[in-house]
């Protein structure tokens, strides 16, 4: 106990607490001034209170000055026990003021007075070294229900008939997130699911600097918040930052272990470095999604990093806020391997649909494109790869164009060229009839909201009768997917689309064609 140290000497060994005695012993007065031997004038009641501490910077939560019992103890300056009392809700010595105590002292006599609270139960200490070795431990990350484990003490403290007040800290550090995604590159999402303190000591020593040298003394899983406790952190209020959320944890002070170092990013301890296993940090879990990759069913983007007065020191102090604001940049995937832990995160699941899956040609020569939808976006037509298993069928061209070559039935493959590789396909009928009707760009389209796309069919004979859905448009329109406009002559509709969903287009034509078509449209 560093701070402590007016008081040692009377404590430090046996010839000093002997030496004490024998000084009791030739000065006569010693024992005559003990409290029940004072006379009135001699007499003093000290009226001690206890109040918690302001923390260091201003934000607090409403429970963290709660105090519901308090063990407090007075001792000489011969470093010998004058009193203790434990007091409680129960006992009625707690005030709207807080906590107070009284005890009679000599009268302009010097004692130190230490306290702790929250602790739930009586302590037994009868000694300067059971106070120094006293040690607070925590059932689980979060036993505060009934208020943090504080402590606070005076020294040298004169008894004047003043009522003295005695100071508590917390012992816990007081750890304030939140998330500024800025820098993020558009179309990254990050979305935090769980916030929690990794190596988050069990015990504590309320009257001394506390560093956990032993791996026993952590809690397997430290203090946590997830799911719905983590929202402030998926939200952005005006400033572009997100709300805050907070997490709580027993000091830890392991002090400076990278000298020199002034990158925040480089702060990662190495493998050989022994202190590693001993030092508190904080592990983010977040759903990542990127044109390029995400994260793996039940898996997570892992963000972790160490508290610390600065980017060498990995100190956790007690009754400190510490403010962090966690910035994640382009992709939000670099970083060294510790601090950014993408084994969570795989290739984004690519997907390859057409405009038709099935094709009727009616004539040789007869052309029609296929579209191709790719997910994700950054797959380019110029990765993709055509091919016809019969060209005497139908052949298709580098862009997807199928022309009719002979009657009979083939299948047109497309197949994206990339390393997860995916392919779809469409089967392709030839029959040479005197009566057709197409439908154009295809009857499977996906978009995006804001998009305008056009529908157009060609038929023959142009005389037969033809008729566009309105039940089907007036549907999809009233559930808010898109507004659509048909043409004059009857033959297309333009759709406005709108919100994301899915929605059905019906075409139909009547004698000699007889033949009529679906078209799926899905927004994203």
């Amino acid at each position: 106990m560093d701070r402590h140290s007016n008081y040692r000497r009377f404590v430090s060994g046996n010839l000093m607490y002997i030496a004490a005695v024998i000084t009791c012993l030739y000065l006569p007065s010693c024992s005559e001034m003990s409290p029940e031997n004072l006379s009135e004038t001699d007499r003093e009641t000290a009226v001690i209170r206890f109040c918690s501490a302001e923390p260091k910077t201003k934000a607090m939560d409403p429970d963290e000055t709660e105090i519901s019992d308090i063990n407090v103890f007075v001792f000489n300056s011969y470093g010998i026990l004058e009193g203790a009392a434990y007091l409680n809700v129960q006992s009625g010595q707690n005030a709207p003021q807080g906590f107070s105590w009284n005890i009679d002292l000599v009268k302009n006599g010097t004692y130190s007075i230490y306290a702790c609270a929250n602790f739930g139960y009586e302590v037994d200490v009868a000694s300067m070294d059971g106070l120094e070795n006293l040690r607070y431990y925590m059932a689980y990350p979060d036993d505060y229900s009934i208020g943090m484990p504080m402590s606070g003490y005076l020294e040298n403290v004169r008894i004047t008939g003043d009522e003295i007040t005695v100071p508590l800290e917390r012992l816990m550090a007081k750890i304030s997130l939140k998330v500024d995604r800025r820098r993020l590159d558009e179309n990254v999402e990050f979305k935090i699911r769980s916030i929690q303190v990794e190596g988050c000591p069990r015990s504590v020593y309320p009257f001394s600097r506390n560093h956990i040298r032993d791996p026993f003394d952590f809690f397997p899983s430290g203090f946590l918040r997830k799911d719905y406790e983590t929202d402030a952190l998926n939200l952005t209020n005006i400033d572009g930052l997100s709300g805050e959320v907070c997490l709580y944890m027993l000091e830890n002070m392991q002090g400076d272990l990278l000298p020199g170092n002034d990158d925040e990013s480089l702060k990662v301890l190495p493998d050989s470095e022994s202190a590693k296993n001993f030092c508190s940090y904080i592990e983010i879990k977040a759903e990542y999604l990127s044109p390029s990759y995400q994260s793996k069913p039940g898996e997570y983007l892992i963000y972790r990093f160490y508290p610390g007065e600065n980017p060498s020191n990995f100190d956790v102090c007690r009754n400190v806020e510490y403010r962090i604001c966690i910035v994640p940049s382009g992709s939000g995937l670099e970083g060294t391997e510790w601090r950014i832990d993408k084994s969570g995160i795989e290739v984004a699941g690519q997907s390859l649909e057409l405009s038709y899956t099935d094709l009727s040609l009616t004539y040789i020569g007869e052309t029609v494109r296929i579209q191709a939808f790719m997910s994700p976006g950054n797959i380019t037509q110029e990765m993709l790869r055509w091919e016809s298993d019969d060209t005497s069928v139908a052949t298709v061209s580098d862009n997807g164009e199928v022309t009719a070559r002979g009657e009979g039935s083939c299948t047109v493959r497309c197949h994206s060229g990339t390393g997860n590789e995916c392919s779809a396909e469409c089967l392709i009928n030839v029959e040479f009839r005197p009566y057709y009707m197409k439908i154009f760009p295809g009857n499977f389209i996906r978009c995006r909201q804001g998009d305008i796309i056009s529908f157009q069919v060609d038929y023959f004979p142009d005389d037969a009768a033809f008729d566009i859905g309105i039940e089907e448009l007036e549907y999809d329109k009233n559930r808010g997917i898109y507004d659509y406009e048909i043409s004059e002559d009857g033959k297309s509709v333009t759709l406005y689309t709108k919100s994301r969903g899915s929605g059905l287009l019906y075409m139909e034509a009547g004698y000699p064609i007889n033949d009529a078509e679906m078209i799926v449209l899905v927004i994203d």
